[in-house]
């Protein structure tokens, strides 16, 4: 599956130990697993990293980053303790993340529940009495989990993100941690990639053995999967003079999530081939089933109630993405070949009430 969920009721750091080795993230009071990631107008495979503590040593420019900090600000370690301060540094740090976003921090760290499975502790940096800067992590038994970095942006030149990271690190080779994990990359060049400056990292492969990031291959992934098979339905459509609109689907994750998710779409990069009266006709690659699929979609009346996460700005402000959450009308072809989809598509479109693509 692309998508998996777990809400655990409890949980021991052994066992949150082995949720992260095998590939899980932690978000909110859920673990959940995801294979594919619509950002920065584009398609990727979510890649885990991890970091080797007991063998990792500081590089010269880490350790002057540190001095630096260290000998400018007062930085604390202490359980995760959302207040006022922290909120403000999470409203005003909010226009940097990508994806969908939890309105609060207190949202972030365990949705309003007052009490939470997870061992979190921050990390926190003062400049006198000013916070300039917050990060939060988990403890496993032997691994632990960075979760949010934040800092005061008019700070920027103290690099106070890759700070708190170390940090984190220290914190994890002093308390006899082996593995840091923070988090992941993109299957192809991103933003994300910062986190690989760390150290030498591992990578948990479609395999799923952790390996050697040097050893990463990129035409290995379900993103390049999906990239290459939807550029093959995309050529077809223009090789026989098919009107089509491309999109990302960020959504597509609802259709995994709880009781509701046979009704929406899970295509995370859906073809819109046109309209009729039965709503907009979609042809899509499925990875899962290694097969193609041609049916309607039309918006979710109730979606807004589905939604408990903000959209980041790129979601609205692209033409890119389709921007509210989808259920799936007729099913016209399920999992079938790309030349039956394509035949069906010739052939509807030839019926009086078609539309093309806007």
């Amino acid at each position: 599956m692309l998508v998996q969920t777990h809400f655990p009721r409890q949980l021991s750091r052994a066992r949150y130990d082995q949720y992260l080795a095998s590939g899980w993230f932690r978000g909110a009071v859920m673990l959940y697993k995801m294979d594919l990631l619509c950002v920065d107008n584009n398609l990727y495979s979510v890649v885990n990293v991890r970091l080797n503590l007991e063998k990792f040593k500081l590089s010269k420019g880490q350790r002057k980053i540190l001095r630096r900090a260290e000998s400018r600000f007062r930085i604390c370690i202490g359980i995760a303790n959302p207040t006022p301060e922290k909120e403000a540094l999470y409203q005003a740090h909010k226009h940097r993340f990508k994806g969908f976003i939890h309105e609060t921090i207190q949202e972030y760290l365990n949705a309003g529940f007052e009490n939470s499975v997870f061992d979190t502790r921050e990390i926190t940096i003062y400049d006198g009495d000013r916070l300039i800067a917050v990060s939060y992590f988990d403890l496993g038994e032997r691994a632990m989990a960075s979760l949010l970095g934040l800092y005061d942006e008019q700070y920027s030149k103290w690099s106070l993100g890759k700070v708190t990271m170390l940090k984190e690190v220290e914190f994890g080779i002093d308390h006899l941690k082996k593995w840091f994990y923070p988090g992941y990359v993109l299957d192809q060049d991103s933003s994300f990639d910062y986190k690989l400056q760390l150290g030498t990292m591992e990578y948990y492969s479609p395999a799923k053995r952790w390996t050697n990031i040097e050893k990463f291959d990129p035409s290995t992934t379900l993103g390049y999967e999906v990239r290459t098979s939807t550029q093959k339905l995309i050529q077809s459509l223009i090789d026989r003079d098919i009107p089509y609109k491309s999109w990302l689907y960020p959504y597509f994750s609802m259709g995994y999530v709880g009781p509701w998710n046979a009704y929406f779409m899970r295509s995370p990069a859906p073809i819109e081939v046109g309209h009729d009266l039965g709503g907009m006709m979609i042809a899509s690659y499925c990875s899962e089933i290694k097969a193609y699929s041609l049916f309607r979609i039309h918006p979710s009346p109730d979606g807004p109630q589905y939604l408990n996460l903000e959209a980041s700005k790129e979601f609205s402000e692209s033409d890119l993405y389709l921007n509210q959450l989808y259920q799936i009308g007729d099913k016209i072809i399920e999992h079938g070949t790309l030349e039956v989809v394509l035949a069906s598509i010739m052939t509807w479109k030839n019926r009086p009430n078609y539309l093309p693509p806007t």
